[in-house]
């Protein structure tokens, strides 16, 4: 099992300012009791509304938040201990955001961006990084001489792909995607799907693909999580509509008709 989630939950204290007190009110639960596993190479899509939960799922999963309670295993190895220290725990999942832009230093050309986690991960191997840079740009379908280039001189969808690159740089057998495609034209962002299911069956990677989209996971994952007021409440493995039980799978599957 890659990734395992065991009744992972994340609550928010609810603070009411009064003239007297700062007074604790019942806490709001953005995730919780979410039970869900990954296998090596599946590619999974969480899909649901906006502040349902899924990108506070998806910091949960990179432990930028902290768990109320739960266990996140990677590898069964527990990360709620570790706290993702461990290097070699920590770049077998990668984050890859919406915003492309606050990913990507601007005063940094491609190459720089490239090299950073080259150098982070495998400072012992400086020999072949010229070689796994132009690899990645390859991978990601850019040409080589981006490599010139700064962030502010590419489109968004240039963005994007140079973030993937620099994900798939530390070689990681996952990669969380958070609504990634969704700020790109429909046109740029099939493209992408297309290269994302290349790259997925090139190095057998596992994705969480994130996104309030049906439609645009219904072609790429091998199943769908459906995620509602911050829990779980059905997972799609057919497209026939019949077979949903939940009326909010419904509702998501009539956008598509």
């Amino acid at each position: 099992m890659l990734l395992e989630l065991q009744g992972v939950t994340k609550a928010y204290p609810i603070r009411e300012e009064t003239q007297w007190s700062l007074r604790k009110r019942p806490s709001f639960h953005a995730v919780e009791h979410i039970n869900v596993t990954i296998q090596e190479g599946e590619i999974v899509g969480l899909v649901g509304e906006s502040g349902c939960g899924k990108s506070t799922l998806a910091k949960l999963i990179m432990n930028i938040e902290d768990l109320s309670s739960g266990s996140i295993y990677v590898n069964g190895q527990s990360i709620n201990q570790k706290k993702m220290k461990d290097i070699h725990l920590y770049k077998q999942i990668q984050l890859v955001l919406q915003d492309s832009s606050s990913s990507l230093y601007p005063n940094m050309s491609i190459r720089e961006i490239l090299e950073e986690p080259l150098r982070n991960y495998f400072p012992n191997d400086k020999s072949v990084w010229e070689m796994t840079i132009h690899g990645l740009l390859e991978r990601v379908l850019l040409d080589h001489s981006f490599l010139l280039k700064y962030p502010y001189q590419l489109s968004g969808g240039q963005k994007q792909r140079i973030c993937i690159a620099k994900a798939l740089a530390v070689q990681p057998k996952m990669i969380v995607f958070d609504e990634s495609l969704a700020s790109l034209d429909p046109f740029t962002q099939q493209e992408m799907m297309v290269m994302l299911k290349q790259i997925q069956k090139e190095q057998n990677l596992s994705y969480l693909f994130i996104t309030h989209d049906l439609k645009s996971v219904q072609s790429l994952c091998d199943r769908v999580i459906v995620m509602y007021k911050g829990k779980i409440v059905e997972t799609i493995t057919n497209w026939y509509p019949q077979s949903f039980t939940h009326p909010y799978t419904r509702l998501l599957f009539e956008t598509l008709i």
